[in-house]
């Protein structure tokens, strides 16, 4: 077995309690994604179908659906 983040070489499973670099790198990459979905969020909200928002609302979850749907194939883990 390779080790890896939660496994040593002998494959026994470790984790540290102790806070780490990935912890608050971690903790970065999670902020700038939400920045990034909120400023996509407003800016959608601005000029993406604003007159008509339920219309909006049902592209954006189809579009979303799609994208969540292309990687696998699979629309048995989407429901």
């Amino acid at each position: 077995m390779q080790p890896d983040a939660f496994h040593d070489k002998q494959g026994h499973f470790r984790i540290s309690l102790r806070p780490s670099k990935t912890f608050f790198s971690m903790i970065m990459v999670v902020t700038c994604v939400v920045l990034i979905w909120r400023g996509i969020w407003n800016l959608l909200d601005m000029f993406f179908m604003r007159n008509h928002p339920i219309l909006s609302n049902v592209i954006g979850i189809m579009i979303g659906v799609i994208i969540l749907y292309l990687p696998d194939r699979d629309i048995k883990d989407l429901l």
